[in-house]
């Protein structure tokens, strides 16, 4: 069973079973595991997936996974999970054989980097592409939609529920935060 993709504009972060039982518990339909074991909370996040949780993960912090076809097939059947994030457009192409939906993660840390990024995305267009640090988005939307229109996730350094909505407002789609006290913020935030 494939699960939803992202039904909302906050992306909780999870790295362990407890934040994942507190996003679940705040309401969220949606999470993001950016670290820590698959192995130390696979059964939770299979199950949050049964229950239609849309779960992403990052390939490239998440430990216990092979960066390759037989790890991607694993999250797609075995476990339903709903996509896989990267900065490595070969897995991305990979994942998108599997009917995971694929985000391409880019670093804006400067702008070679965020050109380099954007010229970088793979073939079929990824489902989002994930500026990090998300708190750039402000300043680097008008470069991406110059490029792209594919939507766009901040992830990274978002410390306050005011920094998500600064990156809702500039055309993000999705924010992420590893940060509970944001989760709870969040929704009392008005975004524009």
């Amino acid at each position: 069973m494939r699960t939803p993709g992202v039904m909302g504009v906050m992306l909780p972060a999870v790295r362990d079973g407890a934040s994942l039982n507190q996003a679940l518990d705040l309401g969220y339909r949606q999470v993001l595991l950016e670290r820590g074991s698959l192995l130390a909370i696979v059964g939770p996040l299979a199950g949050a997936a049964r229950r239609g949780v849309a779960i992403f993960v990052n390939l490239d912090a998440v430990e216990g996974l092979a960066p390759d076809s037989a790890a991607l097939a694993f999250l797609a059947t075995d476990l339903g999970f709903s996509g896989v994030l990267s900065v490595k457009p070969h897995l991305l192409q990979d994942a998108s054989r599997f009917r995971l939906r694929t985000i391409q993660r880019i670093h804006a840390l400067d702008s070679t980097g965020l050109e380099t990024g954007l010229h970088s995305l793979v073939s079929p267009a990824p489902y989002a592409i994930a500026i990090a640090p998300a708190v750039a988005i402000p300043q680097v939307m008008p470069i991406i939609r110059s490029i792209t229109d594919t939507p766009v996730w901040g992830t990274g350094f978002i410390s306050s529920a005011e920094q998500a909505g600064e990156a809702l407002r500039a055309g993000a789609a999705v924010v992420s935060s590893a940060r509970l006290e944001v989760w709870r913020d969040f929704n009392r935030t008005p975004v524009s």
